[in-house]
């Protein structure tokens, strides 16, 4: 009798359905103050329709074309979720160099030669005494802060959607 040997299947996790979420939440935030502020006078001059039609296509919702009073009510009620989006998105960004690119800084790139070594240049620095210590924490802290910021974009892209809802798409 010969036994047939049952190999086991591997199983891989693609994270790129998850990076491309977050791109997408993270442009979603980076544009909903400036397309809040630009509906104000594109409704007060009259282009009400495409203005509404830029905010229900950020919230994925079918175009219609509300009043005008609609439009300026949308855009005032969505200013401040808008701005915390719109924070936590540059917050985003900035903690792309402040972390990952920590060795580019001005204050770590004389390291560059030797990363290894201590220096006492990073003994206050969280993880020195060397570069590659230095860089390591500051990716994770930003890493952290970063999934942080994307959830308080979610949230303030959900409050944003309800009231895309409630007023252009109704």
């Amino acid at each position: 009798m010969t036994s047939s040997a049952v190999t086991p299947t591997v199983r891989t996790v693609s994270l790129r359905p998850l990076l491309r979420a977050a791109a997408r939440t993270l442009f979603r935030g980076a544009v909903a103050l400036p397309l809040a502020v630009a509906a104000v006078p594109m409704a007060l001059l009259g282009a009400h329709g495409p203005a509404a039609r830029i905010q229900t296509s950020l919230a994925g919702l079918p175009a219609r074309r509300p009043a005008r009073w609609r439009v300026l009510v949308h855009s005032v009620a969505v200013a401040l979720p808008a701005l915390v989006s719109f924070v936590a998105a540059l917050l985003v960004g900035y903690l792309t160099y402040a972390g990952y690119l920590y060795f580019l800084r001005p204050d770590a790139s004389f390291a560059l030669g030797h990363p290894f070594t201590p220096d006492e240049r990073f003994h206050n620095a969280w993880g020195g005494p060397t570069l590659v210590g230095a860089w390591f924490v500051h990716s994770c802290v930003a890493l952290g802060m970063q999934l942080a910021a994307l959830g308080l974009i979610r949230g303030a892209l959900a409050v944003q959607g309800r009231a895309t809802r409630r007023l252009l798409a109704a």
